[in-house]
């Protein structure tokens, strides 16, 4: 700022010398007026000329100023700050406007004055001196210098918003540290609003008191006397597991005591319990003393007659031990007898399957590996001492704690087909006994929980036999079983899948289910008021011709002939909103979409694989997102409206039986072999499994996820069943849907041609991106 004073200042003493000499022309140019005419007239041309001799002037001091400004630029002021060189010059402030108005301001104020010393020289006496001419100029005294000066730093107002815009700003000196240095101090947390949630027994004056303060406050959020908004949003809490009062047992302390029994008491114990060994009167008549051949015969006969007793007595127990088996009351509490035993064996395996241990998110031992450990094994015994592979298991929808696992035929290729099949219903509360067993002289092959009605559970045989059973009836008969009039196939049943029953009237009906069979015919049964089975023919598939949409496979340049026109069905599902749409899987590597509104013709044919299609299951968080696994090695990610698949992952050289979406994490995909057990996590990586997991030294079969998502229940063709925790896994985000979204697009790469096709497709989750399972 001092800087551009001074040169404000040098330019006004240049000008006020300019001014001078312009005084001093016209001062001699009226001295010449006075004396004669004609150098009057010749002083008004002179003065004609001087414009132009001032504009050099001007020109000429303003090449001077930018002369000195260029002089200053060459100096450069250094200052040492930390060590380094920092330039201090300070910055030039251009004044060019405000000198540009100065000079206009003045130079117009100059004629002014000029041109009213004229009018008054003219106009009053030629002779007045120099000194009366100064003192008539603006009535005072004052020289024409004088006045200028005074206009200079009094009258000129320079437009102060221009100046406030051509002020500097400081520009500050740039960090060149490596490092940054946070201090980083905890807050002072503040509670804006607490409350402790209660829990009392209905019917007591303290539920009665509950029960109004509800109503009371659904009436002033929700009810009629509403009187402010209330939203629901999520938020994150912890989870807390709850459990029914019937559930609670009291815990049993076991202790080492000592005890003191007299032989008095264990004789009076043993004496009422143990049969008296009395001889026959007529024994006793026989014996006489001194004879060795009668003493002998007696005790033949005694012998013989403690034999028959004993036989007796054990025919008696045997009847009665039955007799009590039959009863339902001592066959509940060998029930709760084997859980409480069992408790203490399973005890944190139990535990781990009910989630009572759940991951500190703050902790910081957690570590990603993706690993599985085994909680328990089901080991059944073995009926009609054969055999039989898990063909497959069903957890019940409604409680989570029973599976129901058919044991049976998986592979029909397999060399020893077994001849007999069994199914048991098993409990988390006793892994060591089945809660029930049912025995069946054909291998079961498929099973299935009906979704709707939690204790109904139908079973499809290896003939293709389909019943329907009760798990809560305590008695051996099923509800209905099929029959050769309604359903004639005899191949066997592959996969059982539950309707929902669409009605308008609520007339009572079972919910239908449809059965598929491997000779690729679907028959749908229905429960009626009967002990067997109404079936019809829902459809029947016929052979793909061409090829199909989906991924592109040649065909052979020979075409073969096939046996059978129908292809080999191996999997069906339905789908998550749609009820009356159903996909049935072949072993051509197709999907056939269809309707039970439609029942001879598809919707829609897919080409996933090149091999047998075995499993198709849809995601927990889109229902137009679904995974298939097949016998051409892969695993592949498709969107219902896409022809091509948008993910493949590929590990093993092995088919794949069986693939399915975790339900706790939306990136998380299980896949199994008959070797290994993969866990993908398409978010981190598409290449390989984050983790890779042998199960057992017997081939796997068939796999399934508990209902809380954090086990996996696999079989094997021993007919074990291992429950594997697993563990390691990352904490689930709070959006699924994004995380998955993004894993998605991500994972497409750089193919724009389905990057395109997937953003035409736009949002594919469920309305407010919720969770469906």
């Amino acid at each position: 700022t001092l800087n551009s004073n001074k040169q404000q200042v040098i330019s006004m003493e240049r000008s006020s010398a300019v001014s001078k000499k312009d005084e001093d022309g016209r001062r001699s140019t009226k001295k010449s007026v006075n004396m004669n005419q004609e150098t009057a007239e010749a002083a008004e041309v002179e003065e004609k000329k001087k414009p132009k001799e001032k504009k050099r002037d001007e020109h000429s001091y303003a090449l001077e100023i930018l002369a000195d400004l260029e002089y200053r630029h060459q100096f450069k002021v250094t200052e040492a700050v930390d060590g380094e060189e920092v330039d201090m010059t300070p910055n030039y402030i251009p004044d060019y406007p405000y000198v540009d108005q100065f000079l206009s301001f003045n130079v117009h104020l100059k004629h002014e004055i000029t041109n009213m010393q004229l009018l008054h020289s003219r106009g009053n006496n030629r002779s007045r001196t120099r000194q009366s001419m100064r003192g008539g100029v603006g009535g005072n005294k004052q020289s024409i210098d004088e006045l200028i000066n005074g206009i200079i730093f009094e009258t000129i107002v320079f437009n102060p918003s221009r100046f406030e815009e051509q002020r500097s700003e400081r520009v500050p000196v740039p960090f060149k540290k490596s490092f940054v240095k946070v201090t980083l101090r905890k807050s002072d947390f503040f509670v804006l609003f607490n409350q402790m949630s209660t829990t009392v027994a209905k019917g007591t004056p303290q539920g009665d008191l509950v029960e109004a303060d509800n109503r009371q406050y659904d009436y002033l959020t929700v009810g009629k006397g509403k009187v402010r908004r209330r939203s629901d949003n999520d938020a994150q809490t912890t989870v807390v597991l709850t459990n029914t009062r019937a559930v609670n047992t009291i815990y049993v302390d076991y202790a080492t005591v000592g005890s003191y029994v007299s032989n008095f008491e264990m004789y009076d114990t043993l004496e009422g319990v143990s049969p008296k060994k009395d001889v026959h009167p007529t024994m006793q008549s026989l014996a006489k003393p001194g004879e060795s051949v009668a003493t002998q015969a007696m005790d033949a006969a005694a012998a013989a007659y403690l034999e028959e007793e004993e036989a007796k007595a054990k025919e008696r127990a045997k009847n009665l031990a039955t007799e009590l088996y039959q009863r339902p009351s001592f066959k509940t509490s060998l029930q709760y007898i084997g859980r409480t035993l069992s408790s203490n064996l399973y005890k944190a395996g139990m535990q781990r399957f009910r989630n009572f241990e759940v991951v500190d998110r703050c902790s910081t031992d957690v570590e990603y590996k993706y690993s599985m450990k085994l909680l328990f094994r089901l080991m059944p015994v073995p009926s009609y001492e054969e055999r039989k592979a898990v063909s497959d298991m069903s957890f019940c929808s409604s409680n989570s704690d029973i599976l129901a696992v058919a044991y049976g035929l998986f592979s029909f290729s397999s060399q020893q087909v077994p001849n007999t099949g069994d199914v048991y219903i098993w409990s988390i509360k006793n892994p060591g006994e089945p809660e029930r067993a049912y025995y069946y002289k054909i291998p079961v092959t498929a099973i299935c929980f009906s979704p709707y009605l939690p204790s109904l559970m139908a079973i499809g045989m290896y003939d293709g036999t389909v019943e329907v059973r009760n798990v809560a009836d305590l008695g051996n008969v099923p509800i209905a079983v099929s029959q050769r009039s309604t359903s004639p196939g005899c191949s066997p049943v592959v996969a059982i899948r539950w309707l929902k029953q669409v009605t308008d009237d609520d007339t009572g009906e079972i919910d239908p289910f449809l059965s598929l069979s491997q000779d690729g015919s679907v028959t749908r049964f229905c429960i009626t008021r009967s002990p067997y089975l109404l079936g019809f023919t829902q459809m029947t598939l016929e052979r793909i011709e061409g090829h199909p949409e989906g991924i592109r496979v040649p065909l052979m340049p020979n075409p073969m002939v096939e046996s059978n026109r129908h292809p080999q069905g191996l999997y069906i599902t339905t789908h998550p909103v749609h009820k009356d749409i159903y996909y049935i899987l072949t072993d051509e590597g197709c999907i056939h979409k269809c309707s039970i509104n439609y029942q001879h013709q598809y919707l829609e044919v897919l080409k996933c694989h090149d091999g047998g299609v075995n499993v198709m299951e849809f995601s927990p968080w889109s229902p137009k997102l679904f995974i298939t696994c097949g016998n051409d090695w892969y695993v592949r990610i498709w969107i219902d409206g896409m022809t091509r698949p948008i993910i493949e992952l590929l590990d093993d050289f092995q088919p794949v039986h069986w693939a399915n979406w975790s339900p706790t994490h939306s990136t998380v995909i299980v896949s199994m072999n008959r070797d290994t057990v993969s866990i993908w996590d398409i978010r981190r990586n598409i290449l390989k499994p984050m983790g890779k997991h042998e199960m057992d030294s017997s081939y796997n079969t068939i796999a399934q996820f508990s209902n809380s998502g954090t086990t996996l229940v696999v079989g094997n063709e021993r007919g074990n069943t291992l429950f594997q925790a697993i563990n390691d896994m990352p904490f689930p985000p709070h959006f699924q849907y994004d995380e998955l979204e993004k894993a998605i697009y991500k994972a497409i790469g750089n193919d724009q041609d389905l990057f395109i096709e997937l953003k035409s497709i736009g949002f594919f989750g469920y309305p407010n991106k919720k969770c469906h399972k």
